[in-house]
């Protein structure tokens, strides 16, 4: 009996232990299965908290244009007008000397000159950042480059001058923009997403409906919009959708000037046309410049894609350009031309500057014939042109690049696409040619558009060259342009800003480097389509790495 009672009793405390166990396994489940879902449910609030408080990281395309605007800016000048225009830098009251005055030099010495500057007060002025262009020339001789600027910081620069020829040279230093103004100008262009409009326009044939509505690379608006998105290069722009059309009827692009200014008052009399390009004084007319035994050589290799172009790249004599990396060849003649584009093709892909070359070969000297183009001239420059020259197997066309241009007229949108786009379609091989350019119509725009767009040329011409290695890639730098523009839109410093980055992002790449910058410089031609003489040799330099 009591063996059947312990045996009872060990029953229940076998089943009581049972229970206990299982009730704290189930409620510590459960307790863990709360747990996990609480912290399942803050782990997706944090993820969504952080993707709606900040964006995505920065990809690698953006990264190297943050690194690239980053370097530009930090070489900027950090200078403000205050509440008096006049403290700002005068050319009229600043002043050149000669460093290493001599009564004559030698064909290859470098004169130094140096400028103390000066603000419209009188005052010295005790820090650097103006933006100067120097050049030295020989009128009688069509003679002309550029100088080299060291800024000391402090009010004071010295100017370098190779002196590449005999005769008398002169010497002229203009204060395009004070440091007051740079900064300025800076601080407005990046004020906003540009000071141009766009307006598209969509149309059905079959509907007989069009509608236009307005574009651009950022729209505040409440209404439906089409998006126009490249992923890959991680460009896009916008329109506002119209009601009764698709995204896909997006026609025709016109700009429309906002004639906006981010400017003060104070500081809009930095750019009163009698403040730019002020030449500054000097205190002598002339150097005497006389040819010595061994103190220059010239250059002896031919031009080739790869070379390093410095500044100043070269100089100007008797209206021929002479690079001091290279030995370029002068094409004098159409037949020069002719030759070096035998059997070859042509790619031409930018703005109207290098429409100019296929003009000079169609319209001002009969070297091609368009293919069904009877316009001449430049009423409608943004149209795609071929040119053929059937003999000699030659084939040339045009082609813009994309969005963003400056057209106040409608143009056809619908053949647009990047450079980098364009390249990528092109075979390539030793038979092909290819000239970049781009600049004049991204100067109204922050610069960090600009920069995107020339990672994204260098990535094309690199896959390019892996494909076909043999094809001649050359680069061209935009003009000058005269100063009587709208200054905040178009000034010469954005251009400058521009070139500084090509020059950085198509650095140590196989292409000819043409610098168009320095060549219109060193002339002083202030046309943003340079005449005859300036265009003949920058397209010589383009063909001789071509050919």
């Amino acid at each position: 009996m009591a063996s059947a009672t312990r045996n009872t009793l060990h029953g229940l405390l076998a089943i009581t232990i049972v229970f206990m166990l299982a009730f704290f396994w189930h409620r510590n489940v459960k307790e863990f299965s709360n747990l996990s879902e609480k912290l399942h449910f803050c782990r997706s609030h944090v993820e969504q908290t952080t993707h709606a408080a900040g964006q995505k990281p920065p990809s690698e395309l953006q990264l190297k244009i943050n690194e690239i605007f980053q370097k530009i800016e930090q070489s900027l000048p950090n200078a403000t007008v205050g509440s008096n225009w006049k403290t700002s830098t005068s050319g009229k009251n600043s002043k050149g000397t000669i460093v290493n005055h001599k009564d004559q030099y030698c064909v290859g010495e470098v004169l130094t000159v140096q400028y103390d500057m000066f603000d419209h007060l009188g005052n010295r002025k005790t820090y650097g950042g103006d933006f100067l262009r120097p050049r030295i020339f020989s009128p009688e001789l069509n003679a002309g480059a550029s100088g080299r600027i060291e800024d000391f910081h402090n009010g004071t620069y010295h100017i370098h001058f190779t002196l590449f020829w005999e005769g008398n040279v002169k010497v002229s230093t203009h204060l395009f923009h004070p440091s007051e103004g740079v900064a300025a100008l800076w601080r407005s262009r990046h004020s906003s997403l540009g000071v141009l409009a766009y307006q598209g326009r969509f149309q059905n044939a079959n509907t007989n409906t069009e509608a236009i509505t307005e574009c651009g690379f950022k729209l505040k608006t409440d209404s439906e919009v089409c998006e126009y998105i490249d992923e890959r290069d991680e460009e896009a722009f916008y329109c506002i959708k119209p009601p009764n059309l698709p995204c896909g009827s997006l026609n025709d692009m016109r700009s429309v000037d906002l004639h906006s200014s981010y400017l003060t008052a104070e500081e809009q009399h930095l750019f009163e046309r009698s403040n730019i390009g002020v030449e500054i004084p000097k205190n002598f007319e002339f150097v005497v410049v006389q040819e010595c035994n061994g103190n220059i050589s010239k250059p002896t290799e031919k031009c080739k894609t790869g070379m390093v172009s410095p500044y100043p790249s070269g100089y100007f004599l008797q209206n021929i350009w002479h690079p001091v990396f290279c030995n370029m060849v002068s094409y004098k003649t159409g037949e020069d031309y002719l030759n070096c584009l035998q059997r070859k093709r042509l790619y031409l892909i930018g703005d109207s500057t290098l429409r100019q070359y296929i003009m000079y070969f169609a319209e001002q000297n009969k070297l091609m014939t368009y293919f069904d183009h009877h316009e001449s001239g430049w009423s409608t420059w943004q149209k795609t042109l071929l040119a053929f020259h059937m003999d000699k197997d030659i084939m040339v066309s045009y082609k813009r690049h994309g969005f963003p241009l400056e057209s106040f007229r409608f143009y056809f949108f619908k053949e647009d696409k990047y450079i980098s786009r364009q390249i990528d379609e092109i075979g390539g091989g030793r038979n092909t040619i290819i000239a970049i350019t781009m600049g004049q119509h991204f100067r109204q725009f922050p610069l960090q558009l600009y920069i995107r767009r020339a990672l994204n040329i260098r990535k094309a011409i690199e896959r390019l060259l892996t494909r076909s290695p043999d094809t001649k890639v050359i680069i061209k730098t935009e003009n000058t342009r005269d100063t009587n523009k709208a200054v905040e839109k178009l000034s010469e410093f954005h251009g400058y800003c521009q070139y500084l980055v090509s020059k950085e992002v198509f650095k140590n790449m196989d292409v000819g480097f043409v610098d168009a910058m320095d060549m219109t410089c060193a002339l002083a031609t202030e046309n943003i389509h340079p005449p005859t003489h300036v265009l003949e040799n920058i397209m010589s330099l383009t063909f001789n790495y071509a050919c």
